[in-house]
């Protein structure tokens, strides 16, 4: 026995606004009008291949003068909300929470240990006996790159003699 469904019900659901997450888009989101349309009044694109120009066209006019200008405007829409992709721009711009690299405390002792021994000498700290897990020179080298890269390096490493 088919199962009867309400098209009109169907429709209306199909038709209903998503549920935007971006707080930007959501304070000038527009319910009474389709997604399209909205987007193309902030300026954005609903489908990106149609917005992209394909194939051999020629993109320089071949007119002269002020026909052209004409020519630009009659091909450029403006987008009514133009604020709203300033802020969703200036939002992408920002830096973002970095993570920051960390080493087991461990793993620091070892490298810290090994950089005041042996320099930059990689072939020589893989023979050292503290090498107890006979890490390769390469593998020793990315540990200890990737200590220099963590912002605290230098107040991690133990002072030298010298400065005592």
């Amino acid at each position: 026995m088919p199962v009867n469904y309400n098209k009109k019900k169907l429709g209306k659901k199909m038709k209903k606004t998503p549920s935007v997450a971006c707080p930007l888009i959501k304070d000038h989101w527009n319910d009474k009008v389709s997604v399209a349309k909205n987007l193309s009044n902030f300026g954005l694109t609903n489908n990106p291949s149609k917005s992209i120009l394909t194939g051999f066209t020629n993109t320089q006019p071949q007119v002269q003068g002020e026909e052209i200008k004409e020519h630009n405007k009659k091909h450029q829409r403006e987008a009514k909300q133009p604020q709203v992709v300033k802020l969703l721009e200036e939002q992408a711009n920002k830096p973002t929470g970095i993570k920051q690299i960390t080493l087991p405390t461990g793993t620091i002792k070892f490298i810290t240990y090994l950089m005041e021994k042996y320099g930059d000498n990689y072939k020589e700290m893989t023979k050292d006996p503290k090498n107890v897990y006979q890490m390769t020179w390469k593998q020793i080298r990315a540990k200890i790159l990737t200590f220099k890269s963590i912002k605290a390096y230098e107040h991690l490493m133990p002072r030298p003699i010298a400065d005592l």
